[in-house]
């Protein structure tokens, strides 16, 4: 866990509690809480593109981003497919597919989420209490899907999309799923 906690802090330094929870929460639990049906996914998700492409430049981010030790949970970045006229369907397609494939166990996000307040500890200090208390209250409430931090939000100006690795290679129209773009090969390890 700590592998890919330092890989998004080297790229998103202003990470609050809340993003680090968040985080977590994405790489065990995947992309289930985002679709109630295929059609409001789709909607959102179209939108989600609109405001992507109406910016007047592109973020600096990786076209993939590491969620789980293992590898097999990705971020999707849609501002990398901006100029892709299928993106809708192609995110769209892995993204229900993802949803239907991901069994999330508590236990692993408990698990996880330790990891995590000894990572925060080292590298976040200020916000280690922070997260000790939403880790609490979350896992009370059966760990609900959190929003990013408005300081992440403001940022970073986060959209991407939470899928399962395996099926973005299969539709990845930039072959960026593989380990390009700086994305380590996370592999081997489930913690």
């Amino acid at each position: 866990m700590r592998r890919v906690l330092d890989w998004h802090f080297e790229r998103y330094p202003l990470m609050r509690a809340q993003d680090v929870y968040k985080l977590v929460h994405q790489g065990v639990f995947g992309p289930g809480h985002i679709i109630k049906s295929e059609e409001k996914a789709r909607q959102v998700l179209e939108q989600e593109f609109s405001e992507v492409r109406s910016r007047c430049c592109m973020q600096a981010v990786e076209s993939v981003e590491p969620l789980s030790p293992s590898g097999d949970l990705i971020r999707v970045n849609l501002e990398t497919l901006r100029e892709v006229d299928t993106a809708v369907e192609l995110v769209l397609k892995v993204l229900v597919e993802s949803a239907a494939a991901v069994r999330a166990d508590p236990g692993t996000m408990s698990k996880r989420l330790q990891q995590a307040l000894e990572w925060c500890g080292d590298h976040l200090p200020g916000q280690a209490d922070d997260l000790r208390q939403l880790a609490d209250t979350a896992e009370a409430d059966g760990f609900p899907a959190l929003h990013h931090s408005e300081v992440y939000l403001t940022a970073y100006r986060p959209a991407y999309r939470v899928v399962r690795k395996e099926l973005w290679a299969e539709v990845d129209p930039g072959g960026t799923a593989t380990g390009e773009c700086g994305l380590p090969r996370f592999s081997g390890t489930s913690d």
